[in-house]
C-alpha cells in the first residue's frame, strides 16, 4: 500500500495513539513521508529540492533551476571550494546565469510542518512540506484560527481552503473536492 493512496491515515488522531514523542505512530511509517511525496519532494513554498540521504546532514544541498530563495547560498567550484554568492542574490536560474557551478542553499532539509501546532492532527490540509528556514517562518507567522481576510499566498491557498470547508462547514474534503471549489472555499473567510 502506496501511503499517498491510504487516505485514512490523514486525520486527527487521539492522545491514546501517540507515541513518546507526541506523534501518532503513523506519523513516523507514513504520514511524513507522503506529504513530501505529495509536494514532489520541495518545499511548496521555496520549492528546494529534497534527496534524502544524498548529502550528509544536510547542512548544505544543492539547488535548481527552481528553487525561489534567496539566503544563505554559495557555489561549489570545480575544485571543491566554496564560494559566497552576494546576499540578494536568488537561488535558481538566477544564480546560475552568475555561477557556473553548482550552488547550494544552507540548512534547507525538508520538514512537514502542522500548521495548527498540534502533532495529532493529520488531516492533509493541516500538513505542508517545508524546507526548515520556511518551517521556521511560517510556524512563527501562521496561526489558522486567525481570520485573515487578505488574499493568501499561492502556496498557502489549497490548505486554507481546506481548513475553512472543516471550520465553516463541518466538512472534512478531499484534495480534489477543495482544488474543484477553490474560489467558494476562499471566500467563506471573506464573508466573516
Amino acid at each position: 500500500m502506496s501511503p499517498t493512496t491510504d487516505l485514512s491515515v490523514f486525520r486527527l488522531y487521539t492522545p491514546e495513539e501517540a507515541g513518546s514523542d507526541d506523534y501518532p505512530v503513523e506519523w513516523h511509517l507514513s504520514i511524513k513521508h507522503a506529504v513530501r511525496e505529495q509536494a514532489g519532494y520541495r518545499c511548496v513554498r521555496c520549492h528546494h529540492p529534497y534527496r534524502n540521504g544524498e548529502h550528509g546532514k544536510g547542512e548544505w544541498s544543492p539547488c535548481d533551476a527552481i528553487c525561489t530563495h534567496w539566503s544563505e547560498l554559495r557555489a561549489v567550484s570545480p575544485n571543491g571550494l566554496p564560494v559566497p554568492i552576494p546576499e540578494g542574490c536568488q537561488a535558481g536560474a538566477e544564480v546560475g546565469q552568475w555561477f557556473p557551478w553548482q550552488v547550494e542553499a544552507h540548512w534547507r532539509i525538508l520538514t512537514v510542518h502542522h500548521l495548527d501546532g498540534n502533532p495529532l492532527n493529520c488531516k492533509w490540509y493541516n500538513l505542508v512540506a517545508l524546507c526548515q528556514r520556511c518551517h521556521l517562518r511560517v510556524q512563527t507567522k501562521v496561526r489558522m484560527e486567525r481570520i485573515w481576510p487578505w488574499p493568501h499566498s499561492e502556496w498557502f491557498r489549497f490548505f486554507a481552503a481546506g481548513y475553512y470547508a472543516h471550520h465553516y462547514l463541518g466538512e472534512d474534503l478531499t484534495r480534489a473536492e477543495v482544488e474543484a471549489r477553490l474560489p467558494e472555499l476562499l471566500a467563506l473567510e471573506l464573508a466573516v
